[in-house]
């Protein structure tokens, strides 16, 4: 059972693209954005396959390949008040699943670290600076 909720409103895909965070992977691209602490129910997750890949026989293995490694491998990973945006390349049919799996830890590894690393710079922005006058 996952524990992730999935992404369905083209505003939610818009925002993860606009003002989130982007990974490459040799198969995979992964964006992620932050959510308001009052909406995090849970990590959130949407996939995109573009035309680009090939006709719809190819785009829908494409999307079938990740949710399975998202099912394997993303519920242990992602942060709970997070979207993620898995986007599939032209190699993402043929690739080895393992593989697969390991562009999508690697890169959900790498988001959180910079998410975190964004939520750490808000906190400290937040705190106000006491002079010694006072």
């Amino acid at each position: 059972m996952p524990v992730f909720f999935k992404l369905k409103k083209r505003k939610d895909f818009v925002r993860a693209a606009k003002s989130g965070i982007s990974i490459p992977t040799r198969s995979i691209v992964i964006q992620a954005v932050l959510r308001p602490e009052e909406t995090a129910q849970g990590a959130r997750i949407g996939y995109t396959t573009t035309k680009k890949i090939g006709k719809a026989v190819v785009r829908n293995r494409c999307r079938r390949r990740l949710r399975a490694a998202a099912a394997l491998c993303f519920g242990k990973l992602a942060l709970p008040n997070a979207d993620y945006v898995l986007i599939a390349r032209y190699s993402t049919a043929g690739v080895d699943f393992k593989e697969l799996c390991r562009d999508l830890q690697y890169g959900v590894k790498k988001l959180n670290r910079q998410l975190n690393g964004e939520t750490a710079c808000v906190q400290e922005d937040d705190q106000t600076p006491v002079s010694a006058a006072d």
